[in-house]
């Protein structure tokens, strides 16, 4: 784990604030499970979060948000202060709109875990497509999929009929008929695959998507020691899955509903080393490109990613 030690290094390198905030009581940090998100499975269910905030003295509350949007929707209203999984596309789009926010590090990378998902006797290929209803969660690494996707068949979201659900209910939509094609991952896709459905196409060579750990930057600014009490139990998270693999295995499938042999079958597609890299922006950076050039995003508000968006110790020392 000699990166996991240089990330938290350079965490205990942040510099303390000019002057000293009140701390909170309660520190609220979400709590995102799917698509197959172990580090932040294994902290909850070990207690590693609550035991890393008492040494501070705070208690944390772990509101269940899963929508990339809502998460920073909460940021900008001052109701969370650490969105610990949020797609890449979610936290530029928030910043570029001007949102009080900052990355802190890397969460996963795994483009070979979202799809898009159709039942038995939906459309057979992506040209197909075109006048669809299609489901999933906007603004996130789906619908940046989706967006690639019909790209690559010169088709754009306009061409389709795009309705937002959150991954459970995008599956349910699916399997009941009321859309013709959802976008999925983890378990949700899992679920899809048991019950007859397909895999039209996956990320793989569509996307390059980098989830990250974003807080409040007035929060990160103020407190510093909270922010590295949230990766010391993140840290100590991702030792446990690197010591305990079958422990970690058990305890992920009991929270996503699917089998250990499944959840061993999840696992390869994820990358959870939470250090940010130089690839990691380059692929930001696309995923700007991407949303400007797709209307995703107007490229008045276009911003520098490692300027504005990543804080310096997201990366390790080298």
């Amino acid at each position: 784990m000699k990166t996991l030690a240089c990330f938290a290094l350079a965490l205990s390198m942040i510099a303390a604030p000019a002057f000293a905030a009140d701390k909170p009581e309660t520190v609220r940090i979400t709590y995102v499970s799917a698509p197959f998100n172990v580090p932040s499975i294994v902290m909850r269910e070990k207690g590693f979060l609550d035991e890393a905030f008492a040494a501070h003295g705070v208690k944390v509350e772990s509101p269940e948000i899963t929508s990339g949007a809502q998460q920073t929707q909460a940021i900008a209203a001052g109701e969370i202060d650490i969105a610990s999984v949020l797609g890449g596309t979610s936290a530029i789009l928030a910043k570029a709109n001007g949102v009080d926010l900052t990355v802190v590090s890397a969460y996963a990378r795994s483009p070979k875990a979202y799809f898009l998902m159709t039942r038995a006797d939906g459309p057979a290929t992506l040209a197909d497509l075109k006048g669809k209803k299609i489901a999933g969660p906007k603004g996130t690494v789906l619908n940046q999929l989706l967006a690639a996707a019909l790209a690559s068949q010169k088709l754009t979201l306009d061409d389709v009929e795009y309705i937002n659900m959150d991954l459970p209910t995008a599956r349910a939509a699916l399997l009941s008929g009321q859309v013709d094609v959802a976008t999925l991952a983890g378990n949700n896709a899992v679920m899809v695959e048991q019950a007859g459905g397909k895999v039209l196409v996956g990320g793989e060579g569509l996307i390059k998507p980098t989830n990250v750990v974003a807080a409040r930057s007035t929060f990160a600014e103020e407190h510093p020691d909270l922010v590295k009490a949230y990766f010391a139990a993140h840290l100590k998270a991702l030792d446990f899955i690197a010591a305990h693999p079958q422990d970690a295995l058990a305890i992920a499938a009991k929270e996503q509903k699917i089998s250990v042999e499944e959840a061993a079958r999840q696992m390869p597609l994820y990358d959870f080393n939470p250090v940010m890299s130089d690839d990691d922006i380059a692929n930001l950076t696309a995923d700007q490109s991407f949303m400007v050039d797709t209307g995703m995003m107007p490229k008045d508000n276009v911003i520098d990613i490692r300027a504005d968006l990543v804080a310096p110790s997201a990366f390790s020392i080298k």
